[in-house]
């Protein structure tokens, strides 16, 4: 007798999730920076899960049955919560290559963290981007390490840092401050595929760096090749 035995790849959708309860309030920064290291989780095993979805995506402030939500709006006007926010630092995970990297901290147990290549077709430049969400009341000093780039496989300039972040862990959005938990961009200084960098308390943070037009090394680990969700 023949025994046959085949390998099957299940594909999760993950639908409809989104921090919910007393501490999200109408959608703050809490909840924001929760939903981004589920993400990242999410990102980190994209062998398995194919897709997901926040939801609420809108809600009218006049007829608001569910809390939160990723847009608000009236008949004049709407802004997007910190939640909405989050999801921007995830437009390219679609297709892009999951890295390995290690990140050198005291403070793992709050810091979560991935790294993946990702190409911009419209401009034909190929970047790194190291995402990075620090629940921790305190900045934290990181020490990033990525494998498989040679040591001059970064650009010295063009290289962007994305943050959100806000004063206050309950701060939300509205339509007199429809901007006041928004993403910042500044240019990143000294970037290189092992740098040191410090993250500040109760934030997300994106690396976004830019890569010299070399092939990457692929040295044999299944995260080189796993694309991302």
């Amino acid at each position: 007798m023949n025994l046959h035995i085949h390998s099957i790849l299940l594909q999760a959708f993950v639908s409809e999730y989104a921090v919910h309860g007393n501490d999200a309030g109408n959608g703050n920064l809490l909840a924001a920076l929760a939903e981004g290291g589920f993400l990242i989780g999410l990102e980190k095993n994209s062998d398995v899960v194919a897709m997901a979805s926040y939801a609420p995506l809108f809600v009218n402030a006049n007829d608001r049955w569910w809390t939160p939500d990723a847009i608000v709006f009236n008949s004049a006007q709407l802004y997007g919560t910190p939640s909405y926010w989050v999801q921007q630092f995830f437009r390219e995970s679609s297709g892009a290559t999951l890295l390995n990297a290690t990140l050198l901290t005291n403070s793992s147990s709050s810091i979560v963290a991935s790294a993946i290549s990702w190409e911009d077709s419209e401009n034909a430049k190929s970047f790194l981007r190291i995402k990075v969400v620090n629940l921790r009341s305190n900045s934290v000093n990181l020490k990033v390490s990525v494998d498989g780039l040679g040591p001059n496989s970064i650009k010295l300039s063009g290289s962007t840092k994305t943050q959100l972040t806000s004063s206050n862990l309950k701060d939300e959005n509205s339509f007199t401050e429809p901007n006041k938990v928004v993403p910042s961009l500044t240019l990143l200084e000294n970037a290189a595929k092992d740098m040191d960098v410090v993250i500040s308390p109760y934030s997300f943070t994106s690396f976004d760096l830019l890569r010299e037009s070399v092939a990457m090394k692929m040295e044999g680990a299944d995260s080189f090749s796993r694309s991302s969700i």
